[in-house]
């Protein structure tokens, strides 16, 4: 074993076991952290300089004290996977279940039943899907976080709806799984139409907006529009949120150029905002047509409707 090369690739790091494989002794390994040209940094972990403690070299002493399986987990794996820019303060480690890793000042680690890992700039670290999805489960993520970062993991990393979706599925009583499958565009075992039947029954209706006709054929004969009011010009399209990481991203905005060289607008929801924020949305698609010639008025669902003020002003 060439341990200086072996060191470099772990950010100065190399445990005893380590350095009694690449042929020193016990008693070398003894004299280079008496003098003070090694550095422990866990018992049997060392940093083979005498300069700083860099966060990397942290979460290489830490892997290697966990031992065989152990991978970054949480927000360490988010910071190497380049989706958060801001080193954490602590380290994260996950390992297999039974492993015994205790006593390390810094680190917290988690025992997982499940654990896939990927190698990420030479770290053993949790899965991209995993890593969302274990952040979106922390008790303080909120919703709008945990959706935020998968879009971002999806735009700046590749990550698919479908890896999430299997992890998801993975997960048996995850904090957000019904709210995170709908940001993901899965809507159980509807019908094409469940969608649109929201619109109709969570956003339409109980608001008294005009009535959108549902998956309209355009003049092209490819491509459909969810719903259309032709009166005014204005086409809903319902998507999952994260619909713009996907092949579909250059077929939609095709049929957004179409519709607004026919001088209409294309408004885009998602299955979790339908859901979740059907008054906002029927704000919006009320102040869209009114700038369009509609000449109603909206009616708020209950006391605590978005759409109160506006019907007020």
């Amino acid at each position: 074993m060439d341990l200086p090369a072996l060191a470099r690739r772990q950010h100065g790091v190399v445990s005893r076991r380590q350095a009694l494989a690449a042929g020193m002794s016990a008693k070398q390994v003894r004299w280079r952290l008496h003098r003070g040209a090694w550095q422990a940094i866990h018992p049997g972990v060392y940093l083979t300089n005498t300069g700083t403690v860099t966060w990397h070299a942290k979460a290489w002493a830490g892997l290697l004290r966990c031992g065989s399986g152990a991978a970054l987990a949480m927000q360490s794996a988010s910071f190497v996977w380049r989706l958060d820019k801001i080193e954490p303060r602590g380290l994260t480690i996950a390992v297999p279940n039974g492993t015994r890793c205790r006593g390390l000042t810094g680190v917290t680690v988690v025992q997982r039943r499940r654990l896939e890992t990927r190698s990420v700039e030479g770290f053993p670290t949790t899965s991209l899907a995993q890593t969302v999805i274990d952040l979106a489960e922390r008790p303080d993520s909120s919703l709008d976080d945990a959706v935020a970062l998968a879009e971002r993991a999806c735009q700046q990393r590749s990550l698919t709806q479908s890896a999430l979706l299997d992890e998801l599925a993975a997960r048996r009583g995850h904090r957000w799984s019904r709210e995170l499958r709908l940001a993901f565009g899965e809507i159980g075992d509807g019908a094409e139409s469940l969608p649109e039947v929201w619109y109709a029954t969570r956003v339409q209706q109980p608001h008294g907006l005009p009535v959108f006709e549902r998956q309209v054929s355009e003049d092209d004969g490819c491509t459909r529009t969810d719903l259309k009011n032709r009166r005014h010009g204005v086409n809903v399209e319902i998507d999952g949120l994260l619909w713009h990481a996907g092949e579909q991203f250059h077929g939609d905005r095709r049929r957004d150029r179409q519709a607004a060289a026919r001088g209409e607008v294309t408004l885009r929801i998602s299955y979790l905002e339908l859901d979740q924020k059907p008054c906002e949305l029927a704000v919006d698609v009320a102040r869209t047509l009114a700038v369009r010639g509609w000449t109603g008025t909206i009616t708020p669902c209950s006391m605590e409707c978005a759409a109160l003020a506006l019907a007020a002003s």
